[in-house]
């Protein structure tokens, strides 16, 4: 042999033995003929064990029989790629490996025999059924719990769901996953908002609002209202990559709460009654003696004088106190849909004592009003503050029997926590000068149906209703109090100057 074909020779082989990648070459009759050190680690065989013999006979391959690459690559000169196959070590164990094979060729271009080179991915196949198990372990996790779990990619579509969330949108997973979730499940009148503000959220340009509710759409045509808790997506790189969202069917509590509302409205209406009537009556009888009046100088023929006038003046005034009387009475006890819209609660307030401020009077209670001036509007229902308002200070009221002062400040507090969140909201102050509450009972007074007072003055909805309403306009309330010297409510409303806000509140 010439000594540059030994000197090729042992430069091949060194190549061979090198590489990382189990090696192996065979000849025409799929005899052995090479045998590099990754394949003898792979394997368990040495070289000198498998040379000349059979390849699968040595490595018992799972695809020998019928589906032989090799054999295959032997016949039509084919390269196969990166194929998955089984092939079992000298000890048995089966190990699976990522296979390439190619033809040798002779310097005719004659098929001579075949190369194969194959990696061990026992290590691989680990990290992947160790990552599926936890998948599967995560998958049942979101199987069992009673909170709907969604995921949406940048577009919109569904790309995780999870058996509470089909249960509630009426539709199997399979339906659902890869459908724009605006389209398919939001209403149409919420779509564009709701669109609108995952647009901004992914685009990064507003903060995550951390709990909103909106209604979806599910498969029988009714609507469900859906209290979402929410949180970005990125990728390694940090890049938003879509949305995660918890949700929970607050439907039913809802209708509960707005029965309870308006039950403890018609409460409060029936509680107003006795002090309108009383106010309504006094211009009525003014309107009737000035009646008299007039009717006495018709029968005289004195009617065309100044006195007259100013008489018809009087009457027209009285008349439009009671319209005005009686109108707010009707605005409180009318049943609306809940409509949240930036409001100026200094106007909340004036609205609610003109319909309770002549009967706290009654009382020998006076009303104080420190009202800010410069306050930023809040987004709130009206209806429903003016009935917290306004059962506070009928409570307030209640602890007066006495008398006393009732007063009434709002203000911007600065650096208020309310849940997760942190800032500037707006604070309103009621307190009176009462007989106070016991420390015990201070923790109990949003509990329905606990009640302080005697039999047959309430039945303790009046506090538990306040406490719902400033919940769900993601607020708080604060009592400090002190037995014999009075008690001071305070309420923190969120201010209305993020346009993401106005939208998660909407509902």
């Amino acid at each position: 042999m010439r000594i540059e074909d030994e000197i090729t020779k042992e430069f091949l082989h060194n190549i061979l033995a090198s590489m990382e990648g189990g090696l192996f070459t065979i000849d025409t009759e799929a005899r052995i003929t090479s045998f590099n050190r990754a394949a003898e680690t792979i394997t368990g065989f040495k070289k000198e064990e498998v040379l000349h013999k059979k390849c699968y006979t040595v490595l018992r391959s799972n695809l020998c029989k019928g589906k032989c690459r090799l054999k295959r690559t032997l016949e039509t000169g084919e390269s196969i790629f990166n194929s998955d196959a089984i092939i079992r070590n000298k000890a048995g164990k089966e190990i699976h490996v990522n296979v390439t094979t190619s033809a040798l060729r002779s310097g005719d271009n004659e098929i001579i025999g075949a190369l194969e080179i194959f990696r061990d991915l026992t290590e691989r196949k680990q990290l992947w059924d160790q990552w599926r198990a936890e998948r599967d372990k995560a998958q049942q996790y979101l199987s069992v719990a009673r909170v709907i779990i969604v995921a949406l990619d940048l577009k919109g579509r569904v790309t995780l769901i999870n058996k509470m969330g089909c249960e509630v949108l009426g539709f199997d997973e399979d339906e659902i996953i890869g459908n724009n979730w605006f389209d398919h499940y939001v209403p149409e009148e919420a779509r564009e908002q709701v669109r609108n503000l995952f647009g901004k959220l992914t685009a990064g340009e507003v903060r995550v609002p951390e709990y909103y509710e909106n209604p979806i759409a599910v498969k029988d045509g009714q609507e469900r209202i859906i209290a979402w808790h929410n949180t970005i997506l990125t990728d390694k790189a940090g890049h938003i990559i879509g949305t995660l969202s918890s949700g929970e069917d607050v439907t039913e509590r809802k209708r509960t709460e707005a029965d309870l509302i308006r039950s403890e409205k018609l409460a409060s209406v029936g509680q107003l009654a006795a002090g309108v009537a009383h106010e309504v009556n006094n211009p009525l009888a003014g309107i009737l003696v000035y009646i008299k009046l007039l009717l006495k100088k018709y029968e005289q023929g004195k009617l065309h004088t100044e006195e007259t006038k100013k008489q018809l003046q009087r009457i027209e005034k009285e008349t439009e106190r009671c319209s005005r009387i009686i109108k707010n009475l009707l605005d409180f006890s009318r049943q609306t849909e809940v409509t949240l819209r930036p409001v100026d609660i200094n106007k909340v307030i004036e609205a609610t004592l003109s319909i309770i401020g002549h009967q706290i009077g009654l009382e020998n209670i006076r009303i104080e009003q420190r009202l800010c001036t410069a306050l930023p509007l809040v987004l709130v229902d009206f209806d429903q503050i003016q009935q917290a308002l306004m059962n506070i200070m009928l409570n307030a009221t209640q602890a007066m029997p006495s008398g006393g002062e009732l007063t009434i400040t709002t203000s911007v507090a600065k650096g208020v926590r309310i849940g997760s969140a942190f800032g500037d909201a707006l604070r309103i102050d009621i307190s009176d000068t009462g007989v106070g509450i016991p420390r015990e009972n201070l923790g109990k007074l949003f509990t329905p149906f606990f009640t302080t007072k005697e039999k047959g003055k309430g039945v303790g909805l009046g506090l538990s209703v306040v406490h719902g309403i400033i919940e769900r306009h993601r607020g708080k309330i604060e009592i400090r109090s002190d037995l014999g010297t009075g008690t001071t409510f305070s309420i923190y409303l969120g201010i209305a100057n993020h346009e993401e806000d106005q939208v998660a509140r909407r509902g």
